[in-house]
């Protein structure tokens, strides 16, 4: 039997001699089955108990041909989904249950999701996934792809990680699966430093007698649905063949940045009703990058999002608390023109003097990122020329200030976002590529997230020597083996009026 979540979805109910009593009144029992199949094929049987004294069963309503009841025993039903040839979506029909007085004592809904083959265009929409299931969820878009950048879609929930919700145990329930064939570990995660420490709950099956890779209610060839964290905060992750997928982006950009950046997205469940499921969430995987976040889909029970950023910021958006300024004419923390100034809370150079803001503290191992948005003026030499700044980390913390100091830079120029600078003899290797120590050396970044005009979201992870730099949710560089790992975080004014906001940093 599968698992059935709809039935776990309905309002709780109390048994008692064989009669359903809801909310203090007498009603028929009602029952939910979902099944999914592609034409022409049958799909797995599945079965749900009726209540006592039922005479006889039929079909009604919508679909029946699409559906059979195999078999009537006592109070166990056995019902399959069979769509007909070029029928794809939804089916829907109901099953009728009277007693020996020809009374309806039992209805039981249910809901065929048909598809015309298996995997690429042939899979089922996400939210047609949903709706099948009985549940209710604006997940942002209908079609079968959409994209896997890390703005929020639709009700898309912020957290990426949770805590259990109460006692017993976190239940984390495969309820769809369209991706290709294999078998699937699945979990929860704890950060342990810069490595998510993986646990692993149960495995996926491959396919077998029915496609276990294309379906609703997938099966676990091994392990289990449920776990206990305890009090721990955890993400969740999958593992395919290439790569895992977790809930927080910066795990996905770092370790496997040429895949989904957002691989998971997390919405709150309502049932059909629109009634919110306490403590409930859909979690759903994206394995590779077309962003239909339908290739795994569990109900996941037990557990609340945790609301705490795990960023601090490292501007005030009052003063250069924490920070000290270089001016390549005046030395530090002497700015006789105001070349760094607090404006509308964002951290503003003029420009027109060249130099940088540091940060007083150094750090090791971290995810870093800020708002930018290029002003109006510029200066002479470079009047004429792009507008152009820059973010430089990993500073050594005895290195003397200077233009510029050793450092790996994430290039700040129209039409250059995200460009490796290796400055003061440091190194780094792109795509198995090492530069040759100098005085600045560049590594062109693999691909672009610019945005010219705007303000321009940019982030960099500096984990163990490897090295990623991020533009507007888009992985553009990567590094690895960088000769400096650790230290200060600079922003740079070079001849360009620039604005910086929303600056901040997680360590790992």
């Amino acid at each position: 039997m599968m698992y059935n979540i709809k039935r776990l979805a309905i309002l709780p109910v109390l048994i008692i001699a064989g009669m359903v009593v809801a909310m203090g009144q007498n009603v028929p029992f009602k029952g939910n089955l979902a099944f999914s199949a592609v034409s022409l094929t049958v799909s797995k049987p599945d079965s749900i108990l009726l209540p006592s004294g039922v005479s006889s069963v039929k079909l009604v309503d919508g679909d029946i041909a699409n559906f059979k009841i195999v078999s009537q025993r006592g109070r166990k039903i056995v019902v399959t989904f069979s769509p007909p040839a070029g029928f794809t979506g939804i089916s829907k029909a109901k099953i009728l249950a009277k007693n020996a007085a020809k009374k309806d004592i039992a209805e039981i809904d249910l809901a065929g999701l048909a598809t015309d083959g298996l995997e690429g265009e042939h899979e089922a929409p996400l939210s047609s996934i949903i709706e099948v299931l009985g549940y209710e969820a604006n997940i942002g878009w209908t079609s079968l792809a959409n994209n896997t950048r890390p703005e929020l879609q639709g009700e898309e929930i912020s957290s990426s990680l949770f805590r259990k919700a109460g006692k017993g145990k976190v239940e984390m329930i495969p309820v769809a699966r369209y991706s290709p064939d294999f078998e699937l570990p699945f979990g929860y995660y704890i950060n342990n430093g810069a490595m998510p420490k993986m646990n692993q709950v149960g495995v996926l099956a491959k396919a077998g007698k029915y496609p276990e890779h294309q379906t609703l209610f997938p099966a676990i060839a091994k392990g289990a649905s449920s776990f206990d964290p305890g009090n721990s905060q955890f993400g969740f992750y999958a593992t395919g063949p290439t790569h895992s997928a977790y809930s927080e982006d910066v795990w996905n950009m770092l370790f496997f940045p040429a895949n989904a950046v957002r691989a998971i997205r997390t919405y709150s469940v309502k049932n059909a009703a629109g009634k919110p499921l306490n403590n409930t969430y859909l979690v759903c995987f994206e394995e590779a990058k077309n962003g239909d976040y339908n290739d795994y889909v569990f109900v996941v029970k037990n557990i609340v999002p945790v609301l705490n950023d795990p960023f601090i910021s490292l501007f005030n958006g009052q003063n250069f608390n924490g920070w000290h300024t270089f001016l390549q004419n005046f030395g530090i923390n002497k700015d006789p023109n105001s070349n760094f100034q607090v404006k509308d809370s964002c951290m503003y150079a003029v420009g027109k003097d060249l130099g940088y803001a540091m940060t007083e503290k150094g750090f090791t191992n971290f995810h870093f990122k800020l708002e930018f948005r290029f002003g109006g003026k510029r200066w002479p030499p470079r009047e004429n020329e792009k507008r152009d700044a820059g973010i430089c980390y990993n500073i050594p913390m005895n290195e003397p200030d200077s233009i510029w100091p050793k450092s790996i830079e994430c290039q700040i120029q129209e039409g250059d976002i995200g460009d490796f600078w290796l400055l003061g003899f440091s190194t780094i290797k792109v795509n198995g590529t090492q530069n040759v120590p100098a005085d600045h050396t560049r590594f062109i970044k693999q691909a672009d997230g610019e945005k010219p005009g705007e303000w321009n979201t940019v982030e960099v992870i500096s984990v163990n020597g490897k090295c990623v730099h991020i533009v507007n949710g888009v992985v553009v560089n990567v590094g690895e083996e960088a000769s400096v790992k650790s230290g200060r975080i600079l922003l740079q004014s070079e001849y360009s009026e620039i604005y910086y906001r929303n600056i901040k940093i997680r360590e790992l």
